[in-house]
């Protein structure tokens, strides 16, 4: 049996999805209610899929998707929101991680399941993002993996990055260019990263 952790922070919401997963033959292993929790309990239990709800308090469930994928890469990830937009965002495009609307269907959630349970595990491509330094009004642009997009993020001199475009390409010759830059860069050395970067506004 399929098994799963159910993630909202609407407990009657939380109760009702996973009533249904249970009709339907997906064993609810654990709830919880923000993202921090679905991590906590993502590594607790290490479910074959986890539901997630977007907008919740706090830590939300972007923070969830990207926590839990820096850690575990691997993981079967689908949203569940109100949010009719959601499935245009770059990161869940980037990660094939599919979105769910409510109200739910049923018929919808358990073909999604089967769906992500047989899909390839390999990490995407590279992928094209948008940042900008702080204090520094410019913005620039480059290519990465999704685990330097991670590190990236993390910078302290990094004021907002995001992915801009989902076409994902082959970006190996400057893969490890990448690596040496973010290195530099947690020095305050942003150099290297300037030089594979475009300047877009």
């Amino acid at each position: 049996m399929v098994n799963c952790i159910v993630i909202d922070d609407d407990q009657d919401i939380a109760d009702i999805f996973s009533e249904l997963l249970k009709i339907n033959k997906i064993d609810v292993l654990a709830k919880g209610n923000n993202g921090k929790e679905a991590v906590k309990l993502y590594e607790q239990h290490k479910p074959d899929v986890i539901f997630t709800d977007l907008d919740m308090p706090k830590y939300d469930g972007h923070y969830a998707v990207e926590k839990i994928k820096e850690k575990y890469p691997n993981s079967k990830i689908i949203i569940m929101t109100g949010d009719i937009n959601a499935q245009n965002a770059n990161i869940f495009k980037v990660l094939k991680i599919p979105v769910i609307n409510k109200p739910f269907n049923i018929h919808e959630i358990k073909q999604m399941v089967t769906e992500i349970l047989i899909t390839n595990d390999t990490l995407p491509m590279p992928f094209e993002i948008q940042y900008r330094f702080k204090e520094d009004d410019k913005y620039y642009s480059c290519v990465v993996t999704y685990e330097q997009y991670i590190n990236f993020k993390q910078l302290p001199i990094i004021q907002e990055c995001e992915i801009t475009n989902n076409n994902q390409r082959n970006a190996d010759s400057h893969e490890n260019e990448m690596e040496r830059a973010l290195e530099l860069a947690v020095k305050n050395d942003t150099s290297h990263i300037r030089n594979l970067s475009e300047v877009i506004r």
